[in-house]
């Protein structure tokens, strides 16, 4: 194969995806392996991510021996207190880690408003991850003794990769203390402010450029050639973003995974608004905003209430829901499906679910709840769409996995009342980790192009237009807003 193969790697929340792309932009090789989920305590054991990545990328089988160059993609917002040797000291901390809310907010009102301005965020869990350094001085003086850097996720992968540490502006822009508006550079008042050395920021490097070469043992471990160059991690969704060739102000991308995120390219970011996320992009010069859902995670727990299993019903409750027809649906209660507090643009900070509206008691029967349950997920995804482009009624760009069938894209569909064009590659970000290896080499990928289009079955739109507006009303409602 000439040119030979870019190796993306991308380590998500509950799985890592390997995949190995040619010059051409053809994946050639697929490989995933799950790993454990944070706790219910917002902590994260990094040293799983490893072991899923090692066995994703073996299952690549013989072809990765041809491999050129590595990208890595990544989750975030997530804290890794690292010592001297780039060893976590201890569990890592999600933005949902119980007590972090507090934590940030007692922090906030010591940091001038100009400079709020530069971080581009609301000031929350989900964009001030660096505080909850604080807790861990607060909960294992001993481990923070120990501390002396605070990596993310993507540094613990590049430094186990190539032994330097580094963090890309994706990643730090939900640090906290990151100038998100400049895109380039820590704020180092703002980190003090957070209780935090900035000498134990980790050096600021941009997204694909190269981090160094593969360590030889790693090389060995991984079944890969020795001394090919690693490109520095960048963020998941942002990875996905640059495999579908994001580049137009009105360009629309939503990934489905565990979190649901809705991103839109900017070519200046928008301080001002601070309702969405904001993180510089994987392109110097380039933003994007998200609005993020709970998605997966939502539908995972929604199923599990409807079937009375844990982690394995969510196929089962899809294909009950797919089955109900126009006046079965009619008759279906309301899911709420914010099982963990909520991020830009609903900003939640207790979670709020379980079904709800005038036909609640009827939550008992399984085929009305697991419709209601696929049609908050996507009715949450919705108040985001309207969130960021309320007129917006082009063809939208989604990430998704059809391997086990289209229902839920479907309902998408209809519940969106929009032209959604699926990507059809299942590792998503991980393609655009290999894109990026391949750019810090001077080789230009062009960008995923294979899809899949559902269009809003037109049978469907007038219930669930009605339902849409009675689902919002019954949310607020709940809610008290």
């Amino acid at each position: 194969m000439v040119g030979g193969l870019y190796l993306g790697l991308d380590v998500g929340t509950t799985a890592s995806k390997a995949v190995l792309v040619d010059v051409d932009g053809r994946v050639v090789a697929r490989g995933r392996a799950t790993h454990p989920a944070a706790s219910r305590t917002g902590r994260v054991d990094s040293g799983t991510w490893w072991s899923s990545a090692v066995e994703a990328v073996t299952q690549l089988g013989g072809a990765r021996s041809e491999t050129i160059a590595v990208g890595v993609s990544v989750h975030s917002p997530v804290l890794i207190p690292l010592d001297e040797d780039g060893v976590a000291v201890s569990d890592g901390y999600r933005f949902d880690a119980p007590g972090l809310a507090g934590v940030v907010s007692a922090a906030a009102p010591a940091i001038p408003a100009e400079l709020h301005d530069r971080i581009g965020n609301a000031f929350t869990p989900a964009t001030a991850i660096v505080a909850a350094h604080r807790m861990l001085q607060r909960d294992d003086p001993e481990a923070a003794a120990r501390v002396r850097w605070l990596g993310s996720v993507g540094s613990v992968l590049g430094h186990r990769l190539t032994g330097r540490l580094a963090i890309d502006p994706s990643q730090a822009s939900y640090s906290g203390c990151f100038d998100v508006v400049g895109g380039s550079e820590w704020l180092a008042d703002v980190a003090e402010a957070l209780g935090v050395s900035p000498e134990m920021l980790p050096p600021v490097l941009a997204s694909g450029s190269a981090l160094g070469p593969l360590l030889p043992d790693v090389a060995e471990a991984l079944g890969l050639p020795r001394d090919i160059p690693v490109a520095v991690a960048g963020g998941d969704t942002p990875s996905a973003a640059a495999a579908v060739g994001l580049g137009r102000e009105s360009d629309t991308l939503l990934s489905l995974g565990t979190t649901h995120v809705v991103t839109r390219w900017r070519e200046a970011p928008n301080p001002r608004n601070r309702r969405l996320l904001q993180r510089a992009h994987l392109d110097p010069g380039t933003w994007l905003a998200h609005g993020a859902t709970n998605g997966g995670l939502a539908l995972a727990e929604g199923a599990a209430l409807v079937s009375g299993v844990r982690d394995s019903a969510v196929a089962d409750t899809i294909a009950a829901a797919a089955s109900l027809g126009l006046n079965e649906i009619a008759d279906a209660p309301f899911f709420l499906p914010h099982v963990t507090a909520e991020r830009g643009p609903l900003w939640m900070s207790q979670p709020a679910t379980g079904f709800i509206g005038p036909a609640a008691d009827r939550a008992s029967e399984p085929r009305l709840a697991a419709w209601a349950v696929l049609e908050g997920v996507v009715f949450a995804d919705r108040l985001v769409l309207e969130h960021m482009a309320a007129d917006d009624t082009e063809p939208l760009n989604v990430a998704a996995d059809l391997s086990t069938g289209g229902d839920f894209v479907q309902m998408a569909a209809d519940a969106f009342g929009r032209e959604l064009i699926v990507i059809e590659e299942p590792h998503l970000s991980a393609v655009g980790a290999a894109r990026h290896a391949a750019r810090a080499s001077g080789v230009h990928m062009p960008p995923v192009s294979a899809e899949v289009r559902f269009s809003p079955r037109p049978d469907h739109a007038a219930l669930l237009e009605s339902r849409w507006q009675a689902w919002r009303q019954a949310r607020n409602a709940y809610l008290g807003r």
